[in-house]
Parts: structure tokens; sequence; C-alpha cells
């Protein structure tokens, strides 16, 4: 923690305790994604050898309508908390965990019909037999986990209420013991199914975890359903933005799994779904602490009129998160072929090629932290033309690569980079109102190398002592 403290020393001078907190919470992250990695590990080893490659691949196809269907819903209310003016009364906590619930029924509705529309196009022979959309189980599987959306509509927003005032402590304990809980008993599910309604029951068993939590451990008014037209006018408002952002961002994100799905086997598309798990470990251990504290950080940052003291500061916050995402893009680069043998059995040996490819796009993780200043500012229009940038350039290049070359690799190549046009554009906005330093963006990339070697390092002393 001494790096990090003297990177972020100076960040925010006239804000000590702000500074506190921002350490605090880069601190509790760590802890949280160390015993993060560690769960998905330990579940991964002992997953992928109770359950065939064909189930993560009809999974992967799940989570992706459940997670375009909750983007497409967004309204926001996390970040609605987190940015709105003056004291929060408990009256407009209760209007949002209204709405969240009203949304959870929502998702329901929309997963049990995409079921029957899935089943229909099954019956239709729309779909390769061979692939995950094939697979006879997946439309019951995609109407029954849209039953944890209800639940977690029942979770109380008092947490984003500790959020909002910086109170890390509790927001991290809630997530380990999260982790921890629901890794235990997805494998339980694993060994007494062998199925893929264990990893149904195992998100089902997360959502009641964080509901429970969201109760025992964030102190707040007690919740009932209210419906007020001023409250609601206000999340309706600035919600269609987030919206907007968010279902962008999901059609972006889940680019990969909706053509992939249908132009991969289902274990071939399986082999993808881990490679991705492997390489979002590192992407998500940034994006939490990020998600934490990045759009405070911003908001405080931005309070500041001098343009010059803003850049300073900003690449001051964003060294740790182009330090990690570097070497770690090289060292997956050529660790990924020893991780896997490592973790997997013999028939999982393709992941490896896949996360050498995919472990580039960590490289465009910095110069995308700076959407946060947009939000911070409320320019929710410029964050959803960003937005759709990235998915018409994810969209057409897939396209492209899959049925004009006919190429899975050009695909995982687009996959890796298809944020490159939306960071060209981030990088000319910012340098037009004196945000970005072109040197500042390419000063770490020496670390990508860096990476690479001690990668190749620990392949070899795992070769040599194996």
């Amino acid at each position: 923690m001494k790096f990090i403290s003297q990177r972020i020393s100076g960040l925010l001078p006239d804000r000590e305790s702000l500074r506190h907190k921002i350490l605090a919470s880069a601190a509790l992250s760590t802890m949280v994604f160390a015993m993060q990695v560690l769960a998905r590990i330990i579940s991964t080893v002992i997953l992928t050898r109770i359950l065939t490659p064909e189930i993560f691949g009809v999974f992967a196809v799940v989570m992706t309508f459940i997670f375009v269907l909750e983007m497409f819903s967004d309204l926001g209310v996390r970040s609605l908390i987190l940015t709105r003016e003056g004291e929060l009364d408990d009256g407009f906590l209760r209007s949002c965990w209204t709405a969240q619930i009203l949304r959870g029924v929502l998702i329901l509705l929309v997963c049990v019909l995409l079921g029957f529309c899935v089943a229909w196009g099954q019956d239709a022979q729309l779909f390769d037999i061979q692939s995950s959309y094939g697979d006879p189980i997946l439309p019951y599987a995609i109407a029954a986990i849209g039953g944890f959306s209800i639940i977690n509509g029942f979770a109380s927003p008092a947490k984003f209420v500790y959020e909002r005032e910086m109170k890390f402590r509790e927001v991290s304990i809630a997530m380990l013991i999260t982790v921890v809980c629901t890794t235990v008993l997805t494998i339980a599910f694993a060994f007494w199914l062998k199925n893929i309604w264990a990893l149904v029951l195992g998100n089902f068993a997360n959502a009641l975890i964080t509901v429970s939590l969201s109760y025992i451990m964030f102190k707040g008014p007690a919740m009932r359903m209210r419906w007020n037209r001023k409250d609601f006018r206000v999340i309706i408002d600035r919600g269609k933005w987030i919206i907007g952002h968010s279902a962008l961002t999901a059609v972006m994100t889940m680019a990969d799994r909706f053509v992939l799905g249908f132009a991969m086997s289902a274990s071939s598309f399986g082999f993808y779904y881990i490679a991705r798990q492997i390489v979002d470990m590192v992407q998500t251990f940034l994006n939490s602490i990020h998600a934490q504290m990045g759009l405070q950080v911003f908001t405080a940052l931005q309070k500041d009129n001098a343009a010059e003291e803003l850049r300073r500061r900003y690449y001051r916050y964003r060294i740790l998160f182009d330090g990690l995402a570097m070497f770690g893009a090289g060292a997956l680069m050529t660790f990924s072929p020893t991780l896997v043998r490592i973790l997997y059995d013999d028939r999982y040996a393709d992941v490896a090629g896949m996360i050498q490819i995919l472990a580039i796009g960590l490289i465009l993780i910095g110069p995308g932290l700076l959407r946060e200043a947009y939000s911070a500012q409320r320019r929710f229009r410029e964050m959803t033309m960003l937005s759709l940038v990235s998915a018409a350039t994810v969209w057409i290049g897939l396209s492209v690569a899959i049925w004009g070359f006919n190429s899975i690799t050009a695909a995982l190549f687009v996959v890796a980079l298809h944020r490159i046009p939306e960071i060209i554009l981030l990088l000319i906005k910012g340098g037009r109102e004196n945000w970005v330093s072109l040197l500042h963006e390419v000063r770490l990339i020496p670390l990508v190398p860096a990476g690479a070697l001690v990668g190749w390092g620990m392949a070899w002393a795992v070769q040599a002592l194996t």
C-alpha cells in the first residue's frame, strides 16, 4: 500500500480525508479481489472436472440474456443515489427500492417470453443442434434465471448510501461474504446435480445472500413500496440517459457472446467463456476499485476549475490502473499456456490461445477511465455516443470476421481491440478540454514486455519444477 499512497498523495491535497478513503478503498478492494481470485480458481478447478465444457457454453448464453436485460432496464439507481444533490431522504430511497422491484418483475416476464421464443426456434430448427442455442435445456434455464432479478430487486439501497459516503469497509466485507458463500454453495450444487442447474442455483444463492446482507450490514430506513411522482420523475429523467448508455454497453459487451454462440460449437464456446473469465480477473479487480470511488473522485477533481491541475491529479489516480493492466496483459500472453495446464485437464487446452489474444485488450483499460469524467459532470449524452461507437465497432467487426472471413481468430482480436475507436474519441475530446496528455498515455507501455518477461519466467520455473 506504500506505492499506492505515494501515487495518490497530492491527488487531493485540500481533501485529506478523501485521500485516506481512497487508500482504504484500494486496500479493501485488493483484499476482496484476492479472495475472489482464490474462490474463482477453486471453483473453476472443481467445476471443470465435474461439468462438461458444453454446460459452460450453454450457461454463457443464459447469462448473456440476463445481462442484456438488466442493462437495458438499468435506471441507474446506484448512480442517482451517488450523485443526488443535497441530503438523501427516506422517501427517495423507498422510491428507488420500488423501482428496483418493478424492474425485476419486468425482467422475469421477458425471460419467460424469451424462453418460449428460443424453444420455438429450436422446434423450427433455426439453430445448429451442436451450438449452445440448440441445447434443449436452454429455454428453461433462461426462464428460470429471470427469477433472481426479482430477488435482487428487494436489496436495500442503503448500500449505495454507504458508497456515497465512502464507507467501503462494510461494502467490502459484504462482497467477501457473498463470494465465499456463493462459491461453496455452487460447488455443492455441482456435486449434487452435475448439470447446468447447479450454476443457475448458484446465481439464486448469490442473489439471496446479497439481499440478506443489504439489510444486515447496511443501516437504513425500513423499506416499503412508495410511488411518488416527483421521485419517479427524477429517476426517469436521469435514468433515460443511463438506460441508453447501459443498453449500448450491453450491446457492446455481449456482442461476442451472441455472435460466437452461434458460430462456435457448445464446447468451443465453453472454452471461450472460461478464457474470458480468466482475462476478466484483472479487469474485474481494477473495475471494482474504480467503481467504488471513481465517480466520487472525478466529482471532487472537477470542483477545481484549473484544467492543468485536474490533468495532473487525474494521471496520478490512473497510474495504478495503467500499470496493473499493462503488466497483466504481458504476463497473461506468455504464462497462459502454463496456467491452463495447471488449472484444467487436457480437454481445455484450447483456452490458452484464446487468453493470449483477449489479454491484449487489457491495455485499453486505463484510457477508458476518462468516461467517468463525463458521468461526474452528468454529460450522459457524450457517454451514450461513446457507447454507440464501441457497440457499432464490435458488431461490425465480429460480423466481418465471422461471416466475411470465416475466422474465429479474427473475431477474438475484434473482441480484444474493439474499444480503440472509442478510446481515440475520448483522447480527442479530452485533449480539447485539456484533460489529456499523450505523453502520459504511453509512458507505461514498457510494462507490457516487462510483464511478458515475468510471465515467461514463471512458465519456465513451473516447467523446471514439474
